[in-house]
């Protein structure tokens, strides 16, 4: 009686066993299906941006305002900023930059407005500082303030674009001797200071040579609606395109070329949402793409992240870094998908880099199908120690999660992979798959957890 009864219970057993296998192999099954499809779906749900900026069909000649081309000695702000301002006045249309050389100074867009630079027209802007006087909002690495307006520059606008297949030339040389003269030192230190102090953003009045923090080159504060598309930038006297606190930006077919500049990053995008750069071509003198949301107290105060960033079909042919993210990240950057990109060469490949103090979160990036040919450093570098300071508080620690890259190649490179989370923060849910890469070293890391890497084929050096 005892044997019967065991092996019914044995019986039993089994079953359970057989049964629970088979949930767990189909939950395996789905779980897996159901990540595939994620990653596929992700980002691509809908297209981004929703929508597009829509304009009357009305023009306006910026001539028929009179702007004068094709002498230097003739600035052209006013005719420029008149047709703008008369433009939208009337309901909005594309304001006519007509081919030749154009001098101005700082250029106001208004809602509605698309600025047209026909094939053959060069606008050049003045190199003279008071030009862009008064004081704008603006955000100067992270940090909110009133400076020197930007070259290009709309607030609170929608439905506003520049297109065409004319060439913006900043004239950068001027303003980039700050820089490298040490000039701005004094300005950054301020402004810090004034930030960690909490003054508010309207007492941070800056916009003066002592002081000297350069203004981006095309910004976008608070705007929806926004089409970049086919221009050509050139020498800006800082960071490039600049959108911040901005959503629904398409920016398509155009090229940036500032390699000579210093800080003269290629896209920043920050603390914006909806964004998609394609067809871009990038020669920079810093990061070609950098997403960022703001910096230390003053970006997490605000706390508005960078969010549904798609990046396709680019070629960088030089940069800092091919796309970085941070360092200035405190509002976060988050679901973000970089695919079918050409670097031909850079300091990094991708560049994530935060450091204690900062807080926010970089999370759900999915980088793939990237060719690479030379890498001077490394190709991933995920830094959550970058530009190590004395802070040691554990308050407002980084996050760095749910990190994707996968179908990439490079041809040359320093180090392959430098993974560097903090102690009592390591970087989390990083994956590398089918990953093949020329390199010196093939990997440094520290502070990682749940990493996985999958198809890795690194030949290095041998000694």
């Amino acid at each position: 009686m005892w044997m019967k009864n065991e092996k019914k219970n044995i019986l039993k057993l089994s079953l359970v066993i057989i049964a629970a296998v088979a949930l767990y192999s189909s939950a395996v099954f789905l779980q897996k299906k159901l990540a595939k499809e994620n990653e596929e779906n992700m980002f691509v749900k809908t297209e981004i941006p929703s929508s597009i900026p829509f304009f009357p069909d009305r023009t306006c000649n910026i001539e028929d305002f009179g702007a004068v081309r094709d002498e230097r000695s003739s600035v052209n702000t006013k005719s420029i900023n008149d047709a703008v301002f008369d433009c939208a006045k009337n309901g909005g249309g594309k304001v006519i930059i007509p081919k030749g050389k154009w001098l101005t100074g700082p250029i106001k867009l208004e809602s509605n407005i698309n600025l047209h630079l026909e094939e053959g027209a060069e606008v050049s802007f003045s190199t003279n500082f008071s030009d862009y006087l008064p004081v704008v909002f603006s955000r100067f690495e992270g940090i909110e303030l009133y400076n020197y307006s930007p070259l290009i520059y709309a607030k609170d606008c929608e439905n506003v674009a520049i297109t065409g297949k004319g060439t913006l030339d900043g004239q950068g040389k001027a303003w980039w001797s700050w820089k490298r003269e040490g000039l701005q030192d004094s300005g950054i230190k301020k402004l810090h200071k004034m930030a960690q102090e909490s003054l508010p953003t309207e007492e941070r009045i800056f916009g003066n040579t002592d002081d000297a923090l350069r203004p981006s080159f095309i910004q976008f504060v608070n705007c929806k609606k926004i089409l970049l598309e086919d221009i050509k930038i050139k020498n800006g006297p800082m960071w490039t395109v600049h959108p911040i606190y901005s959503e629904d930006v398409l920016i398509k077919n155009i090229s940036i070329e500032t390699p000579e500049g210093v800080n003269t990053d290629g896209i920043a995008i920050d603390s914006s949402k909806n964004v998609l750069i394609e067809g871009c071509t990038i020669n920079s003198g810093d990061d070609a793409i950098a997403l960022k949301s703001g910096r230390d107290k003053d970006g997490l105060s605000i706390n508005r992240p960078s969010e549904n960033i798609i990046v396709r079909n680019c070629r960088i042919i030089e940069g800092h870094s091919g796309v970085a993210i941070g360092s200035e990240m405190s509002g976060g950057v988050k679901n973000v998908l970089i695919e079918n990109c050409k670097i031909d060469r850079a300091d990094f490949g991708f560049h994530i880099k935060s450091v204690r103090g900062r807080g926010g979160s970089v999370e759900n990036i999915l980088i793939r199908d990237i060719e690479i040919n030379k890498i001077k450093n490394e190709i991933f570098r995920l830094d959550m120690q970058y530009n190590r300071t004395n802070n040691v508080s554990n308050e407002n620690l980084p996050t760095f999660r749910d990190i994707h890259f996968k179908n990439i190649s490079c041809q040359k490179a320093g180090l392959a992979f430098f993974l560097r989370g903090l102690p009592e923060r390591p970087i989390e849910n990083v994956s590398f798959e089918n990953i093949t890469a020329y390199a010196k070293q093939e990997m440094k890391k520290e502070n990682v957890v749940n990493e996985i890497f999958k198809d890795i084929s690194i030949k290095t050096e041998k000694k």
